[in-house]
C-alpha cells in the first residue's frame, strides 16, 4: 500500500492505472488502437471518451467496453473544485445495463484510494431515475420551489427557468434550506428504476462498502440516472474528489441509439508539477497466466474479492465483464493461452468455493477460497 503523503500525481495516475487493469479496464489509447481510431490530440474529455467506447461496444456486442483515461484538462468538475489545480482519472464501463456497471466502478474506486492510502468515509448515492421518473421529479420541484422563491437566492431564481435542477449545486443557505424541505428525486422513480437502484445497494452493501443515501446528490447536466460521491475521511496530499453516475440517457443522444448504457466515475488529483508525458497512460500489460471465468451474477460479486487476491499475490488475470456465458469466457481463455482456469458459477460462490482447472491435462481441483492465496504462490515467476 502507498501512503498518501508525499508522493507525486504521476505516480498516482501510475498507481491507478494498475488497479484499473486487474480489474479488467484497459487503456482508452488501447481502445482507440482496436478501433483502427487515430489517436485523439490533446486532452481526453468525457464525451470524447464515451463516443468511441460506445462505437467499441457496438463490434464487440454482448461484451461492454471498459475504460481508463488521464486529462491534465478535467470537465465536470465537482463544485468548490478548482478546474485549472487538478487532473482527472476517469472509468468508464459502456455498454452495461445492469446494476454491475456501478458495483465494478464502485469497488474500483475503492482499490485505488485504499491501495494508495487515502481513506473512504462513506459513498453517498442518489438516484432520479429513467426519463419519465426525472420528469415527474421535476415537475413537483418546479411547483414547490415557485412557492418557495421569496425564500431564494436571485441568481437561482433566474437560472430554475432553463434548468430547474441547477440550484443543487448552489453554495447560498437560503436556497439550501429550501431543497431541503423539498420534494425527494427517489420519491418519484419508476418500477424499473426502483428496482434497479435497489440492486446497487444491495451489492454495495455485500460488498462491505459504506453508503448512505444522500436525496441533495443532483445537479449534473448530464442527467444521471444514479450518481455517487466518494467522501474522504481527512485532506489528502494527491486525491481531492471521487465521483460518478450512470449516463444511459447522455449516451443515448450522443449515439441516436435506444439501448445506449454507459456508468462512469472520476478521480480528481491535485496535478501541481506534474508534466504532460504524466497523463499517458500506457502502461504495459502483462500476460496473464490465468483465466477466472465467473457464471451468473452472484459469482461475478463474488468475484471481485476473488481479483482482490489475484492482484494481492502479483498474478496477472484475464477475464470477461459478463458472466452469462460459458462458451465465449472459454474461447478468450484459449485464445490467451493461459495456463489454468479458475472457474465460479453459483453453486460456488455459495459454498465459498472455486474450480481450478489445468489446461495442460485438463486435471482439476475445488479449492476454498481462503486457500486460494497459498494456490496463487504456485503460480508466480
Amino acid at each position: 500500500m502507498h501512503t498518501a503523503q508525499g508522493l507525486s500525481p504521476a505516480l498516482f495516475v501510475k498507481h491507478a492505472s494498475d488497479v484499473a487493469m486487474f480489474y479488467g479496464f484497459k487503456p482508452f489509447r488501447h481502445i482507440e488502437q482496436e478501433l483502427k481510431q487515430k489517436r485523439e490530440k490533446g486532452n481526453h474529455t468525457f464525451t470524447s471518451t464515451i463516443d468511441t467506447c460506445a462505437r467499441h461496444t457496438q463490434l464487440r456486442n454482448p461484451e461492454p467496453s471498459l475504460a481508463f483515461y488521464a486529462s491534465a484538462a478535467p470537465s465536470h468538475v465537482p463544485p468548490g473544485i478548482v478546474e485549472r489545480e487538478v487532473g482527472e482519472f476517469g472509468l468508464h464501463v459502456v455498454g452495461a445495463q445492469d446494476s454491475l456497471g456501478e458495483i465494478l466502478l464502485l469497488k474500483t474506486l475503492f482499490s485505488i484510494l485504499s491501495e494508495w492510502g487515502t481513506q473512504v468515509a462513506r459513498v453517498r448515492v442518489n438516484a432520479l431515475g429513467d426519463r419519465d421518473s426525472k420528469l415527474r421529479f421535476e415537475r413537483e420541484l418546479t411547483l414547490y420551489v415557485r412557492k418557495h422563491a421569496h425564500l431564494m437566492d436571485d441568481s437561482c431564481k433566474k437560472a430554475l427557468a432553463s434548468n430547474p435542477l441547477g440550484m443543487y449545486v448552489c453554495t447560498n443557505d437560503s436556497c439550501k434550506q429550501v431543497l431541503h424541505e423539498g420534494p425527494r428525486a427517489m420519491n418519484f422513480l419508476s418500477e424499473k428504476s426502483r428496482a434497479h437502484f435497489r440492486e446497487v445497494l444491495e451489492y454495495v452493501e455485500s460488498l462491505g462498502l459504506p453508503y448512505e443515501l444522500d436525496d441533495l446528490l443532483i445537479g449534473d447536466e448530464r442527467e444521471p440516472r444514479v450518481v455517487f460521491a466518494l467522501d474522504l475521511v481527512a485532506l489528502d496530499a494527491t486525491v481531492v474528489a471521487g465521483v460518478g453516475g450512470r449516463y444511459d440517457e447522455y449516451v443515448r443522444r450522443r449515439t441516436n441509439r435506444k439501448d445506449g448504457h454507459a456508468v462512469s466515475a472520476s478521480i480528481f488529483f491535485k496535478k501541481k508539477g506534474m508534466v504532460k508525458s504524466g497523463f499517458v497512460v500506457t502502461p504495459i500489460a502483462q500476460a496473464p497466466k490465468v483465466y477466472f471465468v465467473q457464471l451468473g451474477l452472484r459469482a461475478k460479486l463474488q468475484g471481485l474479492t476473488v481479483v482482490d487476491m489475484f492482484r494481492q499475490a502479483h498474478v496477472p488475470v484475464a477475464q470477461s465483464f459478463d458472466p452469462k456465458s460459458l462458451a465465449p469466457q472459454l474461447q478468450c481463455a484459449r485464445d490467451q493461452g493461459v495456463s489454468h482456469l479458475l472457474i465460479m458459477g453459483q453453486r460456488e460462490a455459495l459454498d465459498g468455493t472455486i474450480i481450478v482447472r489445468s489446461t495442460t491435462n485438463s486435471s482439476q481441483q475445488i479449492l476454498a477460497l481462503s486457500m486460494l492465496p497459498r494456490f496463487l504462490k504456485t503460480l508466480k515467476v
